[in-house]
């Protein structure tokens, strides 16, 4: 049933938006007592935060893809960007209103949210520490420091409301220009 809830939400916030949503709305669409949705989630914006938890997911799960590829590190570093990239233009902007979710799930700072960068923050540190056992980064890098710079690059291609800001620019080019530039201080040659 939890997983229902999340599935109908998710369908119902991309319709009508979650300002415009309510708890009796959700459960009306699955024919039980709002009551019932209690049962499972505390409040509306608990719900909120699972539908956006499963969006942000799915940006996770693109990146898991790449890092467990067989690809060498510098083509994951560059997939990272590009994925990172591709998935939340077409998570946010594919339906606003569910970017609208997820914008108020960054700015209120939900749950769903360290979690998610703690998670992005693992896989970053997986493709350097790959690179560097097998040479192709500097072994001589500080991994935490090294994974927070790369994070802290790739964030103006995840957070929604930066990607609104400069949907109209060549984001595609600048985060390969950007992507590039993490190889280089990674340690990595750069191919052109």
């Amino acid at each position: 049933m939890h997983s229902r809830i999340i599935a109908v939400a998710h369908a119902r916030f991309r319709s009508h938006g979650f300002a415009a949503t309510s708890v009796s709305d959700i459960a009306a669409d699955l024919d039980v007592a709002p009551t019932y949705l209690y049962k499972f989630f505390r409040s509306k914006t608990a719900i909120g935060e699972a539908v956006s938890a499963s969006l942000l997911e799915g940006i996770q799960g693109a990146v898991e893809r790449i890092v467990v590829s067989d690809i060498d590190a510098r083509d994951k570093i560059l997939g990272l960007f590009a994925t990172t990239l591709r998935e939340s233009v077409d998570m946010f902007f594919a339906d606003r209103k569910l970017h609208d979710l997820v914008s108020r799930c960054l700015e209120e700072d939900w749950a769903a949210v360290p979690r998610h960068k703690a998670r992005m923050r693992v896989l970053i540190r997986e493709i350097i520490v790959g690179g560097m056992a097998d040479g192709t980064f500097d072994a001589g890098l500080d991994v935490e420091e090294a994974t927070e710079a790369v994070f802290w690059a790739l964030y103006p291609f995840s957070h929604p409301s930066i990607l609104e800001q400069t949907i109209d620019d060549d984001l595609v080019t600048r985060a390969v220009v950007i992507a590039r530039f993490c190889l280089r201080a990674l340690g990595a040659k750069v191919m052109e």
